[in-house]
């Protein structure tokens, strides 16, 4: 529980500390028949976390295979390589929620959040097709690699930007799924002033599918539009905290009675949104300080923090779903405009939620699914169960967009 904070927090840079490790991997390469369609001759993913395949706050060769890319591939029976990371990972993902126990290899010690393995290099082909890398931004795909980036970022792709390492691949057929960095961190945190603007993000998106299209013509695809921060379960209502069985996991985890501030969760602000990190913030707390839940900003004590960070008040997510479905517009637009298809995946999302399918609290009780069956155990990256769904939405898309006949994973 001591370790939950660091954990969690790792989550929200979606894979960024990940990418901070030295590591090198294999590429473990999938080959197929020939491709169902032409068009499918050579198919590259492009993306961060989601795309690469992390999970519970790490990935390995068994998250990796789980991503929705690979079972994109496997649908299209074309080639499709991404670089391996050997067991247990790099950072091993996390296998249970309150110990925060990482996936060890048997005889090894406990892996820990800086435990990172390497790679192969007999197996390392320069072509790969899954080029997403943790932690990158809408700047970052065709972003000069320099001395500074992450040291995944360099292995993935070997000092050359994201959008060249695709080309490598000769594509005819290729999946884009950049954004959610530009919101995520600023929207869990509460810090949506951080965010990438509008005007910012559409340039830089522009010129992704710019390059990339200049060095593939002919090139099919599909555009992934940004998800909902305000949907990904760490995020809980703070109404929810009105719960007695909720308020007690509550108090579990944060390691003193919580309760809600009379004032700032009266009315309107029990629809603030309550980032589930904040619960292990009151747990670092000196003794003796009260486990008060804010709902929106306070001042005094010291405290200036309290209902600011990790607090997502209704304006403020009013703003960030505005934000985003800005950057969806945008996407869709430039979609439409290559001749790409487009698939937005929140009806998706949201509908788990709304179904009960993911909780509106973790399931403290199960330390494998407490944020349900279609979330990791970071509660903001999707597990192999959602990337399937994913998989199966992008398979209907792109039948209907290019008259192909791909078959659901």
């Amino acid at each position: 529980m001591s370790r939950l904070n660091a954990v969690i927090r790792c989550a929200l840079l979606m894979g960024a500390t990940a990418a901070a490790f030295a590591c090198t991997s294999n590429d473990a390469k999938l080959i197929e028949p020939a491709p169902t369609n032409a068009i499918f001759q050579s198919y590259v993913a492009l993306g961060n976390s989601i795309t690469a395949g992390y999970q519970s706050g790490g990935i390995n060769d068994s998250t990796q295979k789980q991503s929705y890319a690979v079972l994109l591939a496997a649908a299209m029976h074309t080639r499709f390589a991404y670089p391996s990371l050997s067991m247990p990972g790099c950072p091993p993902p996390v296998n249970n929620l309150l110990t925060q126990s990482r996936v060890t290899l048997t005889g090894q010690p406990a892996s820990t959040g800086t435990t990172c393995f390497f790679r192969r290099d007999a197996s390392v082909t320069p072509v790969l097709n899954n080029v997403a890398v943790p932690g990158v931004t809408s700047f970052d795909p065709t972003a000069p690699v320099g001395p500074a980036a992450s040291a995944l970022t360099q292995l993935f792709l070997g000092g050359k930007t994201m959008v060249m390492k695709a080309l490598d691949a000769q594509p005819t057929f290729a999946t884009v799924w950049i954004g959610n960095n530009d919101v995520l961190g600023p929207g869990t945190s509460g810090l949506i002033g951080m965010a990438t603007p509008l005007d910012v993000f559409r340039r830089n998106y522009d010129i992704v599918v710019r390059d990339l299209i200049a060095g593939a013509p002919g090139l099919k695809g599909v555009l992934i539009a940004v998800a909902q921060v305000p949907n990904v379960p760490l995020m809980i209502p703070a109404a929810a905290f009105a719960n007695p069985t909720v308020l007690g996991a509550a108090s579990q985890v944060a390691g003193r009675a919580v309760s809600l501030d009379p004032v700032t969760c009266a009315g309107t602000g029990l629809g603030s949104l309550i980032d589930f990190q904040y619960l292990a913030a009151i747990r670092l707390r000196p003794a003796g300080f009260p486990g008060t839940i804010f709902c929106s900003p306070i001042s005094g004590g010291g405290q200036t923090d309290l209902g600011d960070f990790l607090v997502l008040d209704p304006t403020e997510t009013a703003s960030l779903t505005t934000l985003i479905s800005g950057y969806n517009a945008y996407i869709k637009a430039k979609a439409d405009s290559v001749g790409f298809a487009f698939f937005d995946p929140n009806p998706l999302l949201a509908g788990l939620k709304t179904s009960g399918a993911v909780p509106v609290f973790p399931n403290l009780t199960s330390t494998t699914q407490p944020f349900g069956q279609y979330f990791s155990l970071d509660g903001v990256h999707p597990s192999a169960a959602a990337h399937v769904l994913i998989a199966d939405s992008l398979v209907s898309v792109i039948n209907a967009k290019y008259g192909t006949t791909l078959i659901k994973p």
